[in-house]
């Protein structure tokens, strides 16, 4: 996955057809949440969906949950859609707790993600 960095903060990213998959490497407090909004709203800001994997973070914040409530309705108003992957079991925690599986659907990979979206992967899952 190629990676690029924003303010210090380092994210590796892939495109799949119409879809962009962003993976945030640690911690996802309010600051890589910033980091990641100006990515997600930069270059992919054309791409139809956007899967979020969480597989590199070691935990999300309060913040980075308000986002991606934020982002789901934003897309959603545009057509588009955000899924997550990969989330750690502390993450999932949390995910299940604000009920944010009621509107947000979580996979276990981003291969899982891009499936239910009908697109294949180009990466043979790396």
């Amino acid at each position: 996955m190629p990676e690029t960095t924003i303010d210090t903060h380092k994210f590796h990213y892939d495109v799949v057809d119409d879809c962009v998959v962003i993976r945030p490497d640690g911690a996802c407090n309010e600051k890589k949440i910033e980091s990641l909004a100006t990515l997600a709203d930069s270059e992919f800001a054309t791409r139809k969906n956007l899967i979020l994997d969480l597989s590199g973070a070691e935990y999300v914040d309060s913040p980075g949950f308000r986002w991606i409530v934020r982002q789901v309705r934003s897309l959603e108003g545009e057509g588009r859609r955000l899924l997550l992957a990969g989330l750690q079991p502390t993450v999932k925690r949390a995910y299940k707790l604000l009920l944010l599986d009621k509107i947000v659907p979580a996979f276990d990979t981003p291969e899982d993600a891009l499936a239910d979206l009908g697109v294949q992967s180009n990466n043979g899952g790396n």
